[in-house]
């Protein structure tokens, strides 16, 4: 798929893998979405189905996740971009609760034991995010690459990421 619009900001790869990881996220009860998600974007490159077939299936598949629709449409140009639907209020991401917090950062603590560097980077890389010195999609890129290959501790920080 192409950028779109040269009035939408420049979309770079690591905002797709960002994108992806929240549609994993979003999907982790129903894998069957995700897998289908991914057909479908397949589908297009290969130019095996139309766009108008392509967004339907997307719209359909984003249902009640209004904010992952509206993500989708920075991949398409003015002309393609799906609405949510407006009958279906979305559901809010609830507040993530104190005891997962202290336990999900008790887990990188522990993880990086033999490396307490990356547990230091990673504190400092949440006091960025709440002095507001960077952005949630800053914040999960560099959490992205602090934790490289550590997809547990990501799809952890997407929950943890209010």
């Amino acid at each position: 798929m192409s950028k779109g619009s040269s009035s939408k900001e420049e979309v770079t790869c690591d905002d797709a893998k960002i994108y992806l990881q929240e549609i994993k996220v979003a999907f982790k009860d129903e894998k069957q979405k995700f897998n289908e998600f991914l057909k479908t974007m397949k589908d297009i490159k290969k130019k095996r189905a139309e766009i108008a077939s392509m967004l339907a299936r997307v719209k359909e598949m984003f249902e009640g996740h209004g904010e992952l629709l509206l993500k989708f449409n920075t991949y398409l140009s003015d002309e393609f971009e799906i609405a949510p639907s407006p009958e279906k209020p979305e559901v809010k991401k609830p507040e993530v609760n104190i005891e997962y917090a202290r336990k999900y950062l008790d887990n990188v603590k522990t993880r990086f034991q033999g490396d307490p560097n990356v547990y230091k980077s990673f504190l400092t890389i949440l006091n960025m995010y709440r002095n507001k010195e960077k952005s949630r999609e800053e914040v999960l890129q560099m959490v992205i690459s602090l934790f490289k290959d550590q997809s547990d501790l990501v799809e952890g920080f997407i929950d943890f990421l209010p």
